[in-house]
């Protein structure tokens, strides 16, 4: 009988051992509550390629993978204005002179970073694009080309009308934070803009605006433009997301909002990248012998280099002009880069891979 009881217990005791080293296993396969990146450079990429919860402001800290409801603050009145005429080939960049990635089928997720960014990298502008210049008054801006949309229907000719999304960091339209936010246009809508829309009169044509809610951000000098990384994120039946990171600070901000807006997902292909003045049509300027190489990366249904095309959208503008640009290697998705800068000048180019 002693011995049936020691059996017995001896067969608990293993069981017991069995069930915690079950537990134990479950617990490293678990999904952590808040996975984290190992360095600042993986989790740029990965909290920019994470869908927020839903429509609203988020904020995110180095180094969690984890997006935190903000208070959401109201977008600036200022337009970051469409390009008032097309020229005839890249040199000065922005007002229509810029180089786009253009795809086959449509984009998804668009990120724009730069490389070569000089060290000492320093820049003026003036803010809204009015008043006097001060430090690091620019733009961020990553810009659908010109597309059809429903939203157009309402317009004194909806087959001359058309949609246009911008993706948009911007400088201290509040007076205390820079903020993240989409402006959303109907261009050559020439009639009376649809509720809640801003009129936006240029050569005798009615075009109307709006914005989101923004998410504000930290300050942001033009030496850290190296750090950053600006996604603009479209779904189908889902909310559009603008996401800016930093790996110098080790924050990022972002917004989402209903793709229904303007129904980019079903039309965007071109995106045009880059840092340009703060709204109204302003320039960014740089110091004496500036240099920075902007890189749009692409996710969509094509895998394939995208096409260079000598195409800009924005109306905003910075000093540096474009230079030769090295090829580059091999890339996992769609990419395109356009060296710029304000000292020695060789002949433009244009760059991609895939």
């Amino acid at each position: 009988m002693k011995m049936w009881r020691f059996i017995c217990m001896l067969g608990s005791v293993a069981i017991a051992l069995a069930l915690v080293g079950s537990a134990s296993a479950f617990a490293a396969n678990a999904p952590s509550s808040q996975t984290r990146a190992q360095t600042k450079a993986q989790w740029q990429e990965e909290i920019a390629n994470l869908r927020t919860p839903g429509r609203g402001c988020y904020h995110a800290s180095y180094p969690s993978l984890q997006w935190h409801t903000t208070r959401c603050l109201v977008a600036p009145n200022v337009p970051l204005a469409p390009r008032l005429q097309t020229r005839g080939g890249p040199s000065v960049v922005g007002n229509g002179a810029d180089y786009s990635a253009q795809v086959t089928g449509t984009i998804s997720e668009a990120t724009g970073t730069f490389k070569h960014v000089t060290s000492s990298l320093t820049e003026k502008g003036k803010v809204g694009g009015v008043g006097s210049q001060v430090n690091n008054a620019f733009s961020l801006q990553l810009n659908t080309e010109f597309f059809s949309t429903p939203m157009c229907s309402g317009s004194a000719d909806p087959a001359d009308c058309l949609g246009w999304q911008q993706f948009v960091y911007a400088f201290h339209y509040s007076g205390h934070t820079n903020m993240v936010f989409m402006q959303y246009w109907l261009l050559y809508y020439d009639t009376t803009c649809p509720a809640g829309w801003i009129t936006y009169d240029t050569d005798g044509y009615i075009f109307c605006y709006i914005n989101s809610s923004a998410s504000s951000y930290g300050s942001l000098p033009a030496n850290e433009l190296g750090e950053v990384a600006l996604v603009g994120q479209a779904s189908s039946g889902g909310n559009d997301q603008v996401s800016l990171t930093n790996t110098s600070t080790g924050q990022t901000s972002s917004i989402s909002n209903s793709d229904s807006e303007l129904d980019l997902s079903a039309a965007w292909n071109t995106t045009e990248w880059g840092v340009f003045g703060d709204a109204g049509g302003g320039q960014a300027n740089f110091g004496t012998d500036s240099t920075l190489e902007p890189v749009t990366t692409l996710h969509g249904t094509s895998s394939s280099p995208p096409t260079c095309v000598s195409e800009g959208f924005t109306g905003e503008t910075n000093n540096l002009s474009f230079t030769k640009t090295k090829a580059l290697g091999t890339e996992s998705s769609p990419t395109m880069a356009t060296k710029e800068t304000n000292g020695t000048i060789k002949t433009p180019s244009c760059e991609v891979a895939g």
